[in-house]
């Protein structure tokens, strides 16, 4: 690109080619579409922290059950548990999707992944 000054009615200014110009337009689409995934993956990110951090403050209580037998008789808490539960597998999806990974895999009985 080569720099070509003038002056428009006292005002200082660049000329482009239109060449020049399709080229600095079709990079502006490019970041501002940058900026939106950008702004995708900070919100899932969020959102996943946030599902991480109740989880986490549940396990510190002890009030999350291991196993399907602990969440079969865990009673009425089950419903918040089982909604937390599910707002975190959601927010993982979420940033699976967003990072570009493949979706994950539903978790084996008991839990855990495998090859973790």
């Amino acid at each position: 690109m080569v720099l070509r000054p003038v002056v428009i009615d006292g005002v200082r200014m660049m000329a482009l080619t239109e060449e020049e110009f399709e080229s600095l337009a079709a990079s502006r689409r490019q970041f501002g579409s940058q900026v939106v995934r950008l702004r995708m993956a900070r919100e899932a990110l969020i959102s996943l922290t946030d599902a991480a951090e109740a989880m986490c403050s549940l396990l510190r209580a002890g009030e999350v059950p291991v196993g399907a037998a602990a969440h079969a008789s865990a009673g009425t808490g089950g419903q918040s548990r089982t909604g937390l539960l599910g707002a975190l597998e959601g927010a993982v999806e979420q940033a699976r999707r967003v990072a570009g990974g493949r979706p994950g895999k539903p978790a084996p009985p008991g839990g855990r992944r495998s090859g973790r």
